[in-house]
């Protein structure tokens, strides 16, 4: 009888063993779930998501207009200068600059937009407290100093 037990425990870890180094079938294109910061397609999504108060027309007319601003000399000029900065400091320095010259070029290209800056100023407001982590920067209250508390 131990002689027939410890053969079907061989057979069956064997059968785990060899289940493991089978080949995986591969999943319909379909199932796939989605990585996070990719969009239909599998392409990474680029820019800002569009806010609830701004209309789909609106919305499109903004992405032309981001499109034609990144051919600005004000704006490639700034990202030169990103491209050239060494400091992290300077690096987000000249990644606001590039903000605000594309920012400029959208504007100059067509001064109704700035409806469209505006609520994105204001989903960027909302979305600070929310999500994992707390990266608003703020501590939470009690946590005054870097010490764990003491157990009693």
């Amino acid at each position: 009888m131990k002689i027939k037990l410890a053969l079907l425990l061989a057979l069956i870890t064997s059968a785990g063993l060899l289940a493991q180094d089978a080949p995986k079938p591969d999943a319909p294109k379909g199932d796939a779930p989605a990585k996070k910061g990719e969009g239909k397609g599998g392409k990474k999504q680029q820019g800002p998501q569009r806010p609830e108060s701004v209309d789909e027309a609106t919305w499109k007319k903004f992405g032309e207009a981001m499109k034609a601003a990144q051919k600005d000399e004000a704006v490639v000029a700034a990202k030169a200068k990103a491209a050239d900065a060494k400091t992290p400091e300077e690096k987000q320095a000249a990644g606001k600059g590039v903000m605000e010259a594309t920012k400029a070029a959208i504007l100059k290209a067509d001064a109704s937009l700035e409806a469209v800056f505006k609520a994105l100023e204001e989903a960027r407001a909302k979305g600070k407290g929310k999500g994992k982590g707390d990266k608003g920067g703020k501590k939470p209250e009690g946590d005054k100093g870097g010490k764990k508390p003491e157990a009693k």
